[in-house]
């Protein structure tokens, strides 16, 4: 099985989210993933870093999902960043989103803060 794999404080963590979890999530939540993985809500990304951790830590718990989000923000991670480098990467790896589709994602986001960056400094 492949997983987004990360380096945290020399510790690898393993994401994926398999069919069964993604089902299981659009029950919960009565929403499609793909609008469920935009949503920028701290609800939403705890929530998504419980189910992408599931197929690799058995009963991966809501508690330790928060802590998660929190050894992320200490190490330096934003809600931007864990929604774009972990969030939507391990969508790409367990085969929600086309790599190409991220990458345009990624490259409108940049448009859109270079161009709010523009209208500031104007």
């Amino acid at each position: 099985m492949k997983y987004f794999t990360l380096d945290l404080d020399g510790e690898e963590i393993n994401f994926r989210l398999t069919s069964a979890d993604s089902v299981e999530l659009e029950k919960k939540t009565g929403v499609k993933l793909l609008d469920f993985i935009q949503d920028y809500s701290i609800t939403t990304i705890v929530t998504l870093l419980r189910y992408m951790r599931k197929s690799s830590v058995q009963n991966f718990s809501e508690k330790d999902a928060y802590a998660l989000f929190d050894k992320l923000v200490d190490n330096g991670y934003a809600l931007e960043d864990i929604e774009t480098k972990i969030i939507m990467e391990t969508c790409v790896v367990s085969g929600f989103l086309k790599q190409s589709d991220l990458d345009s994602i990624l490259e409108k986001k940049e448009e859109k803060k270079q161009e709010i960056q523009a209208t500031q400094e104007a």
